[in-house]
């Protein structure tokens, strides 16, 4: 096995370097000037009490101890699982040899606020170093940056992120775009660029190469530190040979842009958005677990695996005629305008290859025997401060168990593996009541994708308490070591619209309902109900249609309702029957016996699933309330919500039944859609 030094080496890379700076001065900025890195600097360390400077030695989370030399073995990839690389390359929330390489450079002359060129300049290092672990010392594997590529990222943040370039001349919108890579080949006209472009550049021009988006880095990481999180990650999720890691070892050129995502908010995560190009270098390591790449999606900067295994999303779309491979199926949905850009599934046992709505932004995951989903977002490694280490080896004594649970489980239903069951705990993401889970432990059913959480008194999870259970895997969960609780938390948004008009003019259009009476007349007639003694029906179980209703009816997803299926009694909830097939559906609503402790038949309790009323709403239904500030995030509420709200201040509800559709693509329907019976908008 050849031997390198790792100040060697990187010794060597940066004589290389400096001989290819064409003229002075030495230390050139490639990020342009007008990047704004103010919050990387507050978050990092000027207002963090845990890093005294951006230094490795300066992150108080990292200890001294955690640094580990690298002796100067290069590191095969083809020796070691896709966990076991992860953890030689990045153990412990570093980077191997990374602290020797800092301190024998000294790449910033302020370590408590460095330059952009600095920054750049250890970028480089950085970059060199980790190829120099897996020998590539090579010219053809030496990587360097490009001022143009650095522009290019900020201008497609910009195109993607801010309205600034939604004018006549450049027609793409990536307002309402659920696609992250919307204006990734972005680049402004000549006279455009010329505020950003530095004295001895006249223009940019279009250049082929690809991108990355990464958002597993934080704002209030040092800059020594900083870009490890994305690359560990990404490192760790795919292995060497990930599409999206393929670029970090192999490309000769880098532009990088960083990005803020909420400048008040003191853990949000810090957006890297990616340019490589320039040649790139031959993979000296064979993959081994490439046959022949039927099910994987070879494409530069695509994850090539999916995430979930065996399972399918909701609301798939099939493409007629399938695809051969992966690869073929990914190009036809990515060329397709009906299919969204995030989730593709692949049925490897008849080539098979659908996509998914363009609306679409969280997949609720069901088991499917041969199926294969891929998600092209990142995978985020922590949510609300909370992290799930999944390189830690299972144990059946200790934590994290395989093959058992903690007493006390609450089942939140099916994800697609750990990471998603999380997403779901911590986020209640796909509908999920979670207000009852604690944040100490998570249950994965690797048989069936259940995910559980546990309540908040349930503080331990010893061998002795634990209960054995065939495919739980169970985890600690564990603080993210770059989290900083809120000082001075800002009281939560409003659930109802304001009280009073504002003081100040709105800087743009209104995304949620008018917070007054409109002063002119409607121009339409009104659909929502009269201002009478009641402003909507009364809230409770699902209510069964009659002929006083006109058999308008209300059904609540979690009412149960009684059915004998196979001489067996059972109860099931409203919303599993919406999720069978029409056969069972409609023996199970033609079904009239009443249970022995009085629940009743789903004809009785789910009317509006059985199709049994001529206008129906369902109590847990959403619709669209509002967009946050920013444009990004839109806000839902549910029909139950709003018939308590009718409740309370009937008028303010009366105009969110009147809400008009807005010029941007929501994701949930209106009130006036969702929710008939509340708002009164049943056609009659």
């Amino acid at each position: 096995m050849k031997l390198y030094t790792a100040l060697g080496s990187i010794a060597a890379i940066s004589q290389v370097l400096v001989a290819a700076q064409d003229t002075p001065p030495p230390l050139v900025q490639y990020t342009p000037e007008l990047s704004d890195w103010s919050a990387f600097y507050s978050k990092a360390v000027d207002n963090n009490p845990k890093n005294t400077d951006h230094s490795p030695d300066g992150i108080g989370w990292i200890d001294r101890d955690d640094w580990i030399p690298w002796d100067g073995t290069v590191i095969d990839p083809t020796e070691h699982t896709r966990q076991e690389l992860s953890q030689k390359i990045c153990p412990s929330n570093t980077v191997l040899g990374l602290r020797e390489v800092f301190y024998e450079n000294s790449p910033f002359a302020d370590i408590t606020h460095p330059t952009k060129a600095e920054v750049d300049l250890w970028h480089t290092i950085a970059l060199n170093h980790v190829r120099a672990l897996v020998g590539y010392t090579e010219e053809e594997y030496i990587i360097r940056p490009n001022r143009c590529l650095h522009l290019r990222a900020l201008w497609c943040d910009e195109k993607f992120r801010t309205r600034k370039w939604d004018t006549t001349e450049y027609p793409e919108r990536c307002e309402s775009s659920n696609n992250p890579h919307c204006g990734a080949g972005f680049i402004p006209s000549v006279e455009d660029q010329q505020p950003y472009l530095p004295e001895d550049i006249t223009s940019c021009p279009k250049r082929s190469g690809s991108e990355g988006l990464f958002s597993a880095a934080k704002s209030n990481i040092p800059w020594s530190m900083k870009w490890a999180r994305p690359f560990c990650a990404t490192l760790g999720g795919e292995g060497f040979w990930g599409g999206h890691t393929g670029p970090w070892f192999h490309r000769s050129e880098f532009g990088w842009g960083w990005w803020d995502g909420d400048a008040d908010n003191f853990n949000v995560n810090a957006g890297l958005r990616t340019k490589w190009s320039g040649t790139s270098g031959e993979v000296k390591y064979e993959n081994p677990d490439i046959t022949n790449g039927v099910n994987k999606v070879l494409v530069e900067g695509v994850n090539p695996d999916p995430r979930f295994t065996g399972k399918e999303c909701e609301t798939r779309i099939w493409l007629a005629g399938g695809e051969d491979t992966a690869t073929e199926c990914y190009s036809r949905v990515m060329d397709d305008d009906r299919c969204g850009k995030r989730f593709m599934t692949r049925n490897s046992l008849n080539d098979g290859c659908a996509c998914y709505p363009t609306n679409m932004s969280f997949c609720s995951a069901e088991i499917q025997p041969g199926r294969l989903t891929w998600d092209f977002e990142p995978i985020q490694s922590s949510f609300d401060g909370l992290l799930v280490d999944t390189t830690k080896a299972f144990s059946n004594n200790q934590l994290p168990y395989n093959g058992r649970r903690c007493p006390n489980i609450l089942w939140k239903g099916k994800s697609g593996d750990v990471s998603h069951c999380l997403q779901i705990i911590m986020l209640g993401e796909g509908d999920k009541d979670v207000s009852d889970c604690g944040r100490n432990f998570i249950t994965y059913n690797s048989a069936n994708g259940g995910c559980g959480c546990y309540p908040e008194s349930q503080q331990t999870c010893t061998r002795s308490e634990s209960i054995g259970e065939s495919g739980r895997q169970t985890y600690e969960l564990e603080v993210d070591p770059t989290w900083n609780p809120p000082a001075d938390p800002s009281p939560p948004p409003s659930e109802v619209p304001s009280q009073e008009r504002s003081q100040t003019p709105s800087t743009g259009p209104s995304y949620g309902p008018s917070q007054e009476r409109s002063q002119t007349p409607s121009t339409g007639p009104s659909y929502g109900p009269s201002t009478g003694p009641s402003y909507g029906p009364s809230h409770g179980p699902s209510r069964a249609p009659s002929d006083a209703d006109d058999m308008n009816c209300i059904e609540n997803n979690n009412s149960k309702f009684f059915a004998r299926t196979r001489g067996d009694e059972k109860k099931y909830k409203c919303k599993q029957l919406r999720k069978k097939n029409d056969k069972k559906k409609q023996k199970m609503c033609k079904m009239t016996e009443i249970a022995s402790d009085g629940t009743k038949p789903a004809k009785d309790v789910c009317p509006v699933t059985c199709n049994l009323c001529n206008c129906g709403e369902i109590a847990n239904a959403k619709f669209y309330f509002k967009t946050n500030p920013g444009g990004i995030q839109q806000k839902n509420k549910t029909c139950g919500w709003l018939e308590k709200y009718f409740e309370r201040k009937p008028e303010k509800a009366q105009e969110i039944c009147n809400m008009e559709t807005p010029d941007f693509d929501i994701i949930k329907p209106l009130a006036s859609e969702a929710c008939r019976i509340t708002c009164d908008t049943c056609l009659v």
